[in-house]
């Protein structure tokens, strides 16, 4: 096979770039579909570049490992941008989901964000939106809790926390009371 029918890493990463771009493009004229469809191709790239080398065989661009007799190895600085890239577009996705009040979805690619990194304030809290509006009180509080450690000044943060402590009361008054029901009947 000829290594002009496969695109280099390096093209891979700008088309991704470009689609995010065009993705934050769409964001901003509130055109959620669009939007939605650019972030996806833009992930597509990602994947490609952790899936492959320049010659189209397969190998795990970030782990080190031999395959084909081939040893590729990827700067830490590239590596590190194609997973700030990728944790981005889970996180607009995500606040895209969020503004359409698809919670599940929302928390999917949240945690997607966190799996890259697990101390990103923004990641933090649409994961906890999303699981406070899905009923997810403990995995709520312990995103609380994790957010208020990385950031205890923030009015936002405390004032969510104020809110997850009333719902979370709200929640234990009803355990109690479904009980009680079950008992007394």
């Amino acid at each position: 096979m000829s290594k002009s029918k496969y695109q280099t890493v390096e093209v891979l990463f700008d088309q991704a770039l470009s689609f995010k771009q065009s993705g934050n493009q769409f964001f901003k004229c509130k055109e959620f579909n669009k939007a939605k469809k650019k972030y996806h191709c833009a992930l597509l790239q990602t994947r490609a570049i952790s899936s492959r080398d320049t010659v189209g065989r397969s190998m795990s661009f970030f782990n080190d490992s031999v395959n084909d007799g081939l040893k590729y190895t990827a700067s830490v600085d590239f590596k590190n941008e194609v997973e700030s890239l990728e944790a981005d577009c889970n996180k607009n996705l995500a606040m895209i989901f969020i503004m359409e009040e698809n919670w599940s979805k929302g928390l999917e690619y949240s945690q997607k964000a966190l799996e890259i990194n697990d101390s990103d304030e923004k990641s933090l809290y649409r994961y906890l939106t999303c699981a406070t509006h899905l009923g997810l009180i403990d995995e709520a509080n312990s995103v609380m809790n994790k957010l208020l450690t990385l950031n205890p000044n923030s009015n936002l943060y405390r004032q969510a926390h104020r809110n997850l402590q009333t719902k979370t009361k709200r929640q234990t008054q009803k355990q109690k009371e479904l009980y009680k029901n079950m008992f007394q009947g």
